[in-house]
């Protein structure tokens, strides 16, 4: 019997098997498909390079992938613009991240695990889970194999298979988004370093990603409501190409651009987990729970996620104490509850005036940076004044103190 099983083989679970292992324990991870394979969530957050050094990959990835020194947010006119500068306004060790390929970087993760003494087992699907009896796990795979183990990590994505069964998973209804996406050559960028930043289009009501991965290759995304995808009357594709075509910041920037892979759509962003763990087990990255993508998280989530699990997984088999796991609990759902607030706002109007504002006071500025590069469980003095400035968010809805955005010429998304 093996001491820990780890479902998924994507970041949460490579860094959770890499981690449980290297403390000793026998670890086998279980993975569906067979890597590398495509996935989106390209683009990194700087406070996930504190799991990077602990994993001793740091230096690697400064190697193999493209730099993201920040991120910029404006409006689809290009009237309103924000650009949050990571090297400039953070301490060093998060002055970068990393806008990655996620076929190349979840494959590097995964090869990480092996040579760190994980059992990896690709192209096994899980089929049969039982966590009822606390002193050990028993699982059953789609090719007959039967494993048991002291504890297991459910990492399987949003296909989490705990959540499906014993964690009561419920969608954010305000959040019901779905992405349509493809990969492009020759997209128009900024210059010098701001060049690899991630940028954000400000839609009505929905938005674009243009994320770097390489000097040559652009991602391209449009996340907007579930409904409109469904009723617009137009098959994904098209609906993305005249989304661009009538999206002047984008268009400008796509005008001589070459489209290199074949539209792909995302359903079913947002969910949450009422329970994510017990005696004999642990949700970890999005089987944990998932929100809208705007603010680039769910790697770092996943990751952090992974190493505090790990963590929590270890002192549960060495001193059978939940004291780690039930923090764990109160972290994890702290973290969504805090990127919720900002993500539920950004789709406000009041919210994104302020948001984009010139020149913002730093004493809202800075915490707003920290909580974009990934550091989301503040400091108290952080919180009072992120406090502070959704208060002014408010009082801007009532009396404008803040330049107004040009809302109603904003474009939405195509339709027919």
């Amino acid at each position: 019997m093996n001491d820990v099983i780890v479902i998924g083989g994507g970041p949460a679970g490579s860094t959770a098997a890499t981690l449980l292992a290297r403390r000793g324990f026998s670890v086998v991870l279980l993975e569906r498909e067979k890597f590398p394979r495509f996935q989106i969530g390209e683009s990194l957050l700087p406070y996930n390079n504190d799991v990077f050094r602990r994993l001793g990959i740091f230096d690697v990835l400064c190697d193999k992938f493209f730099p993201k020194y920040g991120g910029t947010f404006v409006t689809a006119d290009g009237g309103s613009k924000t650009v949050f500068r990571f090297d400039q306004n953070l301490e060093p060790p998060y002055q970068r991240a990393f806008q990655v390929k996620r076929a190349d970087f979840d494959l590097l993760l995964l090869d990480h695990s092996r040579a760190s003494g994980v059992d990896v087992r690709e192209q096994t699907q899980v089929t049969r889970v039982d966590v009822s009896d606390k002193s050990r796990v028993v699982v059953e795979t789609a090719n007959g194999e039967k494993h048991e183990a002291r504890f297991i990590v459910d990492a399987a994505g949003h296909g989490t298979f705990l959540g499906q069964k014993i964690g009561d998973k419920r969608d954010v209804e305000e959040l019901r988004r779905v992405a349509v996406f493809s990969h492009y050559k020759n997209v128009l960028r900024d210059e010098g370093r701001e060049g690899g930043n991630t940028v954000i289009v400000v839609l009505r009501d929905a938005w674009f990603w243009l994320i770097p991965l390489s000097e040559e290759v652009m991602s391209v995304g449009l996340v907007l409501n579930r409904h409109h995808l469904v009723s617009c009357g137009l098959e994904p594709a098209e609906l993305l190409r005249q989304t661009i075509a009538k999206t002047p910041f984008v268009a400008g920037r796509m005008k001589d651009s070459e489209q290199i892979m074949e539209v792909k759509v995302r359903r079913d962003f947002s969910y949450r987990m009422k329970s994510i763990a017990g005696e004999n087990f642990v949700m970890a990255g999005d089987a944990a729970g998932f929100l809208d993508p705007i603010f680039s998280t769910g790697v770092m989530l996943a990751m952090n996620s992974g190493a505090r699990a790990a963590d929590a997984v270890a002192e549960k088999l060495e001193r059978g104490s939940m004291k780690l796991l039930n923090r764990y609990t109160r972290d994890s759902q702290l973290s969504i509850d805090r990127y919720f607030r900002f993500i539920s706002n950004f789709y406000k109007r009041e919210f994104l005036e302020m948001f984009l504002g010139e020149d913002p006071p730093d004493t809202f500025f800075y915490p707003i940076i920290r909580v974009l590069g990934g550091k989301v469980l503040s400091s108290p003095f952080d919180l009072v004044r992120l406090k502070l400035f959704f208060f002014l968010v408010a009082v801007h809805k009532r009396w404008p103190i803040a330049k107004r955005i040009a809302w109603d010429a904003l474009p939405s998304p195509a339709s027919v």
